[in-house]
């Protein structure tokens, strides 16, 4: 099995509680609302906590539909989240998985820092392309601005 990982950090002048609280805790309430369309679907099975699974359906016409996550760990109070996408076609056929692990920073201005690290678990020596990751991290930011600028707002 290969192991890639890749690591994205986002600053923001939104406050690490408030953040990890629309980046994760309420998601599934704000990213309808902050970015419309960016999911066409979302089955939720658990109570957001660890074991919790989100089967994950999104617009047609992408290079990706689907995808399923599992939350492995999540910190409430420490900012923290441990998930792992298990299924969906956003694997390509060679990933195994991918965990992502997320914490969210305080910084001294009193906004935040968001650090994600996502190691992908491939097949063999298969390697994840560069134009892969890049095109994820950029969907990654795009979402993480949307929810900013929701947070902002509201």
């Amino acid at each position: 099995m290969g192991v890639q990982k890749h690591e994205q950090e986002i600053t923001s002048s939104v406050p690490a509680e408030k953040m990890f609280h629309g980046l994760i805790l309420d998601i599934d309430n704000i990213l309808p609302k902050a970015a419309p369309g960016a999911y066409k679907n979302v089955e939720i099975k658990g109570d957001g906590g660890v074991g919790t699974i989100k089967h994950i359906t999104l617009p047609d016409g992408g290079p990706v539909t689907t995808m399923t996550l599992r939350t492995d760990g999540l910190d409430k109070k420490g900012f923290t989240i441990d998930y792992s996408v298990i299924d969906g076609d956003v694997l390509m056929g060679f990933i195994d998985k991918i965990e992502n692990h997320l914490s969210v920073v305080p910084t001294a201005d009193g906004g935040s820092t968001t650090k994600t690290t996502a190691i992908f678990h491939t097949k063999g020596d298969a390697v994840v392309p560069e134009e892969n990751i890049k095109y994820a991290e950029a969907q990654n930011t795009m979402l993480f601005k949307a929810v900013e600028a929701y947070l902002i707002a509201n």
